[in-house]
Order: C-alpha cells, then structure tokens, then sequence
C-alpha cells in the first residue's frame, strides 16, 4: 500500500475513539474501583449493549467464550446431551460446549457463511440442549429468521454468536442478537468494539439471567440451593474501553459502508469473482468491516491473497489449518460444507472519501495480477 495511504488508513477502529477512552480509563482509575463488583462502567455498558440489541439485560464477561459456555451451563447442558454448532466459527466455541461435558456436532454451513435450516434440522434431536448460530465477517446470518422460529417450536434454545456482529441487522431491521435465547458478542481485540478482551451475554429471561450472573461469579446473587460459581466477569477497564467505541457504533459503520459498498461492487462487476458478501440487497444490514469472495478455485483465490498482502491490505483467507474452519477441529460435520480454501475477504478501513479510488485502484490491481479481472467493461 503506498505510504500515505498506509498512514491514512484506520483497521484499528477503536482509535477513532482514543480519547474518550482514556478519560474513562483515568476516572477508573482515580477511583481504584477496578473490578466489576461495585463499579459504575461494567454497568453502564450493560445497559448500553442491552438497549442497543433490544434486550432486557445484559452481563458482561471476560471473554465471547466464556458467556458462550456460560449460557450453554445455564441452559443445562451436560454429559448426555448435544449441542450444535456451525461449521465455519472460532473453534472456542466448540470448545466452549465441549467443557459442559455435552457432545458437540457441526452443521456444514452455505456459501452464505452460515447454516440453513435444511443443513441444520437433521442433526435436532430429543437430545440436542441447544443450537448456534454465527453472524460472521460483519454480516447477518441469512436464515436467522427462520432458524429461530423453527428451533422455538421446537423448545431448543438458540445461542447468537454475535462476535463479529456489532451493529449488524437482518432484512427486516431487527439488530443481530435480537432472537436467540441468548446472544454472545467480543470485544476482544480484532472486533468492532475492542477491549482487549470481553464480551456480552444478552437474553430476555430474568431467570436465566440470574442463573448466569451466580454462575459467572456475581456474589450479590442468591441462589435457592448451594452452585459452584466460577468467574468469568468483565473488569472495569475492559468496560471503560469500550462504551465510547459502542456509544460511537453508528458513526464508525458510516464511516465503513461507503468503500465497502465501492469494494463489493468492483469485485462483483470487474472480476470473475463467483460470489461477493454483502450482495447489494444485503449491505445494509453489514456493519461496513468486510466483503467476502468465492472464486473458482484455491489457486485464484491464494494469488489474488498473495497480491492484497503485498499490497498492505487487510482480509482473511482461512489457508490449511485455519482455526475458524471445521477441518482444524476435532468434530466434523458429516455433510459437505462450502470449501473456504477459495473464499477472501477485505477489511474496510476507515479512510478519507478523497482517497477511495487510491484504495479501489491497489484492489484491481491486485485483480488483475492475480489473472481474475473480466476483459474491460466487465458484467
């Protein structure tokens, strides 16, 4: 990337809200209250998070993780049942049901990135104790609608793995988070709202809430029978550092979402690309951080990643052994899900308008290095 657009382009999202970061994290600790116990920042920013998702209540934790395995141990998961989870995801997640002592099973997942409910509804079972369901890459899960309608019928809880989800929104307006049992969101480092570590855990039921807190290790919570309670809760700092960025969400993914709308529509009309994330009836519902692509082969995709890292520009493409993709995992689907070794995505950096087409030109570029651009005038 040339070095004035290296200078200018902002991945770290979190540092557009620096400073009102550092005057709470000055307060936190003026005050010496760091722990989540008694302070006033883990609160508001479970107030905050719950309003925005339109849930009741919201507990903040020390990582997406541990609220995903708290959630699943409060919903009674144990040794004897299952719980599903989708093939494509961070594999704590697996992990995290593994720990409850339940069987975990993958659902292949689509060349949405997510499951359907046709890949998902033979693996529901009278012993399956709960089912996720990720939002990834910024982008809203695009069966989520009936996924949950489906699974409430059912009596199955859903668990939202909303980690990559800060500000998404289905079709119909309804934020990511919004349906499940329980929703799940990071604030760990590489997120949109980025605290180091942490996360949220959001649900609507007072009960399962208060089991939750007595699990994570809230000692203000009564319990009608002795628990063993862990601690699993956010600190104070971890919460300071994030309320600005979340009290400044709508500002950042207006920020993203014009270049993101420009680096969809290049690939989806200037290259052989098979597929491109968010279609143009899906963007508004992306939170702006990405745009994700299918081409014909692993090797198209491999050069064109080749020629984005030597360009400086920022993205993923899950190589061999790729923690996110079932195949590193210990559990795998039985059916066949979408090859990811042909998949690449582009992070959206916060970048002047003036310097868009600078951006757009290093991605043809890179394109057309790779051999995958269409013969001019494209689609």
């Amino acid at each position: 990337m040339p070095s004035h657009l290296l200078e200018s382009a902002t991945y770290e999202y979190g540092r557009i809200t620096a400073d009102a970061q550092l005057a709470r994290m000055a307060e936190v600790v003026t005050t010496g209250r760091l722990a989540a116990i008694g302070g006033t920042q883990v609160p508001e920013l479970e107030r905050l998070a719950a309003f925005r998702t339109g849930r009741a209540q919201a507990l903040a934790v020390s990582s997406a993780t541990a609220g995903v395995e708290l959630a699943l141990r409060a919903l009674g998961a144990a040794p004897g049942a299952e719980v599903v989870i989708p093939a494509l995801g961070w594999v704590s997640v697996g992990a995290a049901a593994s720990a409850t002592g339940a069987a975990v099973r993958v659902v292949p997942v689509t060349s949405n990135l997510t499951p359907s409910w046709d890949g998902l509804e033979p693996l529901i079972g009278s012993a399956t104790k709960a089912v996720v369901v990720a939002h990834l890459r910024g982008m809203p899960a695009t069966e989520i609608e009936r996924i949950a309608v489906e699974l409430r019928e059912r009596g199955i809880p859903l668990i939202e793995d909303c980690a990559q989800a800060w500000g998404v929104r289905s079709v119909d307006g309804r934020a990511a988070g919004a349906r499940g049992t329980v929703a799940v969101f990071s604030c760990q480092a590489y997120k949109l709202i980025a605290a180091g570590e942490g996360g949220l855990v959001l649900c609507d039921d007072p009960e399962l809430m208060a089991r939750m807190r007595s699990l994570s290790g809230d000692t203000r919570m009564a319990t009608e029978r002795a628990i063993w309670r862990g601690n699993v809760r956010m600190s104070e700092p971890a919460a300071a550092l994030a309320i600005p960025q979340l009290q400044k969400l709508d500002q950042l993914m207006a920020m993203l979402r014009p270049l993101q709308f420009k680096v969809a529509e290049l690939f989806a009309k200037a290259t052989v690309a098979e597929r491109v994330l968010p279609t143009a009836g899906e963007s508004a519902g992306s939170n702006g951080t990405h745009v994700g692509t299918f081409w014909s082969s692993a090797e198209s995709a491999r050069r064109l990643w080749a020629g984005l890292y030597a360009a400086g520009l920022r993205g993923w493409h899950p190589a061999a052994g790729d923690l996110h993709v079932q195949d590193a995992w210990p559990v795998r689907s039985d059916g066949a899900s979408i090859a990811m070794d042909r998949y690449i995505d582009v992070q959206i950096p916060v970048l002047d308008p003036s310097e868009h087409d600078a951006f757009l030109r290093l991605l043809q570029e890179a394109a057309e290095e790779a051999g995958l651009l269409l013969p001019a005038g494209g689609r």
